[in-house]
């Protein structure tokens, strides 16, 4: 199959490793910004933002939903093979449940919204294992790694809510988004409390060594994300600036993911970056399945709709396959129909389905999901020099699940 001979050749690339810094990513940004005529902030009327089609932000029925009538909370699922981990996962739901309790009737409705949608729980999962794997106990564990595995969580539930907003999504894992229902300022607004919360708890004593991750971590997921609005609809781009941008976006929390886990074992900086490394690669090939199954899964399945990076005009791996493989016509096809929202315009939906058509027609799928194996294979070998064991099996299932996912 031509996806395990692109995920050899992928897995020998000596870039595989390479960190993008997101000072130069935030510089990029701005030239392509430049170039393109683009602004770096959206045009203001009013002190507000305008919206992609050229109005305020609407109104919508659920906006007048009390939170009372919302669907009961899903909780936090994990994967079956991960059962072990359930006593763990709990404490850090707790944990978490300590973080955003709050006499704010707002920041409590918004963030329980929010974090009782679902999710897999695949960061704080990997930082509880990761931990386990420096000598954690898994029944009795460090109360150190489930702080940790809760920052992290919240962590990522903020860059949830600021997705939202700038992406002005409506649904997120089958749920109306917390923009839809309360509005853009308050989920900004509680994006930043949360994000607060997560640096009272880091500046704790005994905690000093996660500042320096985290911040990281989050400067360049905001690094990330600045550059993927730069170059929506931006067909031009290369493999190595998608590669940097999903290094940021997406695989910087999962490599600190990782790395807290081991620091709260107190390992060194060696052990620490195996482990590191393997989170960096297992988010690279995360946001590659994700991109793939934007393209061909299913609406009831992932909770949005398909073909939203083809709506939103964010260039994927698929894409850029497709733009050096597709033939003359459904290349200038798929140009003109991108092209769309680079233009601030709508897409219609029949022109998101003939892209998609487009996208299924060659080999985009197949050549994206081979990379991703090849990110796989790289993170499995950081863990070659560990011993077998509990932990050291369910990084490798995460691994395969990854890969085989379907949502």
């Amino acid at each position: 199959m031509p996806a395990h001979g692109d995920a050899r050749r992928i897995s020998e690339m000596p870039e595989l490793h390479a960190r993008p810094k997101e000072q130069q990513v935030v510089i990029e940004a701005v030239e392509v910004a430049a170039q393109r005529g683009l602004p770096l902030a959206p045009p203001m009327v009013g002190g507000k933002p305008i919206n992609k089609a050229g109005t305020l932000p609407r109104q919508t029925p659920w906006s007048r939903l009390p939170p009372e009538a919302l669907a009961k909370a899903q909780g936090g699922a994990i994967l079956d093979s991960l059962a072990s981990l359930a006593p763990r996962m709990a404490a850090v739901e707790r944990e978490i449940e300590k973080l955003i309790t709050t006499p704010i009737k707002l920041i409590a409705d918004i963030s329980s919204h929010t974090m009782n949608a679902g999710g897999k729980r695949l960061r704080p999962a990997l930082t509880l294992i990761c931990a386990e794997l420096c000598g954690d106990d898994g029944e009795n564990p460090s109360p150190k790694a489930v702080t940790c595995a809760a920052a992290i969580e919240l962590t990522h539930t903020t860059t949830l809510l600021h997705d939202d907003v700038v992406d002005e999504s409506d649904m997120r894992r089958g749920r109306p988004t917390a923009r839809l229902l309360w509005g853009n300022e308050a989920s900004v607004l509680v994006g930043d409390y949360l994000f607060a919360q997560v640096f009272v708890t880091a500046s704790q004593r005994g905690f000093g060594e996660l500042m320096q991750p985290l911040a990281m971590a989050t400067a360049e997921m905001c690094a990330g994300v600045l550059l993927e609005t730069q170059t929506r609809g931006y067909l031009q781009m290369t493999e190595k600036q998608y590669r940097e941008i999903i290094a940021l976006k997406t695989a910087a929390l999962v490599d600190c993911a990782c790395r807290l886990g081991a620091k709260a074992m107190d390992v060194d900086d060696e052990v620490a970056g195996k482990l590191a490394q393997f989170g960096h690669d297992i988010g690279m090939a995360f946001q590659i399945v994700d991109d793939v199954l934007d393209i061909t899964a299913t609406e009831g399945r992932i909770g949005k709709p398909v073909g939203n990076d083809i709506r939103e005009g964010d260039v994927t791996l698929p894409m850029i396959r497709a733009m050096q493989v597709a033939p003359a016509k459904d290349k200038a096809e798929f140009e003109r129909i991108l092209a769309l929202t680079a233009n601030d315009g709508q897409i219609p939906e029949s022109d998101v389905q003939r892209a998609l058509e487009i996208l299924r027609s060659c080999d985009a799928v197949d050549f994206s999901l081979g990379v991703a194996h090849g990110f796989i294979d790289s993170g499995l070998a950081q863990l070659d020099g560990f011993s077998d064991g509990p932990a050291k099996t369910m990084l490798h299932e995460i691994a395969g699940y990854v890969t085989s996912r379907e949502k």
